[in-house]
């Protein structure tokens, strides 16, 4: 027969036992009906000192500059600092048709000596990257367009100053240490005084921005069929320095550019004003290369955020790149440091994905390196 447990004596001086699956059963039915024969606590005392737990919740804070791992990250960076009027002017892009353009890998190919560097105007560039011109930097920074110049020389880039600067042209060219750029409005009532200041800053190049108004702060206009021309000739005449034309969209203002003396074009389709959203400009480069061809170098601007980005107009024939709002997201939230930070990102990028896709020169990129998908977007005229 089964032993009842529950009747065995305890041997004196012995250890007790664990308790069994029973007995264990029996003291949890025994301890609830205890329980049950408690008296309630009167509702209206539970009511009155029952406190609802309530977490705090920290304000959003920066996150260390070296933890971001994307340039997209420093916008919302910057965000916090700026806040949602202040940091309107440097958001949005238009991705549309970048992200129908891919890059075809290649393997087998020795990168080791991975070599970035270029020549444009004369010297010597550590990549194709150029931190590119915007205006009133204050308005993100309180150091403004020196703490650009101290975060580009630290990475090693090209810096382009606006005529519409925030901070004095002696301060920002003591600051810089990489080929420095000055840009001005075809129509502006500064040119000569850019001009003038061009030999003390030690520039290296202007860049004459044509179909955006007279300043920065003009409101956006419509792109003329026709560009003043004239107003190209009178900064050609008036300097020594390389004149590059910035607004070029179409084929045949390219070659009118290069027969009205510009040593280089930058294809970009902005057109003054703090628009939001403009149509990439990546396809627009390659018939731009054409119809130049070796004459001049051709270089791009307008919503670049990623190496891979940079390396697709490098493929489809530009020889630098222009970046500008990711650089002001760096500024805002992190001073030069965050500068520095932004182009040493997209640096790296472009030089992974060059290892990637078998290219260890620039001179090495071509056309073969992209893929476009489509359906594409209708043409707009620009």
């Amino acid at each position: 027969m089964p032993v009842d447990e529950t009747n065995l004596a305890e041997p004196t001086g012995s250890p007790k036992p664990a308790p069994s699956r029973r007995g264990a059963i029996g003291a949890m039915t025994a301890a609830a009906m205890a329980g049950a024969t408690m008296p309630a606590l009167d509702a209206r005392a539970q009511t009155a000192t029952a406190v609802p737990l309530q977490v705090p919740i920290p304000p959003p804070a920066l996150v260390p500059r070296g933890d971001l791992v994307d340039v997209l990250q420093y916008e919302t960076q910057a965000r916090l600092v700026l806040g949602p009027a202040k940091i309107a002017p440097i958001t949005g892009s238009d991705r549309t048709v970048t992200d129908r353009i891919t890059l075809r890998p290649r393997m087998n190919i020795p990168t080791r000596d991975l070599d970035m560097g270029c020549t444009l105007f004369g010297d010597q560039h550590f990549t194709p990257i150029i931190v590119g011109p915007m205006a009133d930097q204050k308005r993100f920074h309180p150091d403004g367009e020196v703490a650009t110049a101290r975060g580009a020389s630290a990475a090693k880039a090209g810096l382009v100053v606006s005529s519409d600067t925030s901070m004095p042209l002696a301060s920002i060219a003591q600051a810089t240490t990489t080929p420095l750029w000055l840009q001005v409005y075809a129509g502006s009532p500064k040119v000569k005084d850019v001009l003038a200041q061009a030999s003390a800053a030690k520039a290296r190049a202007v860049i004459v921005t044509v179909n955006a108004g007279n300043s920065a702060n003009s409101p956006a206009v419509q792109a003329a069929d026709h560009i003043d021309w004239a107003a190209i000739d009178a900064v050609v005449k008036n300097t020594s320095l390389p004149v590059i034309v910035k607004g070029i969209t179409r084929p045949q203002d390219a070659r009118e550019a290069v027969a009205h003396g510009a040593k280089g074009v930058v294809v970009s389709n902005y057109h003054g004003g703090n628009v939001a959203t403009l149509p990439g400009t990546l396809l627009l480069v390659a018939p731009v290369v054409q119809a130049v061809g070796d004459k001049i170098p051709v270089l791009v601007d307008g919503s670049f955020r990623r190496g891979t980005d940079i390396l697709k107009a490098l493929g489809l024939g530009a020889k630098g790149v222009l970046i500008g709002r990711p650089v002001m997201w760096g500024l805002a939230a992190y001073g030069a440091d965050g500068v520095r930070g932004v182009v040493e990102m997209l640096q790296t990028e472009l030089g992974r994905y060059m290892g990637m896709c078998g290219r260890p020169s620039l001179a090495s990129i071509d056309s073969s390196v992209v893929r476009v998908h489509g359906p594409l977007p209708k043409a707009t005229k620009l």
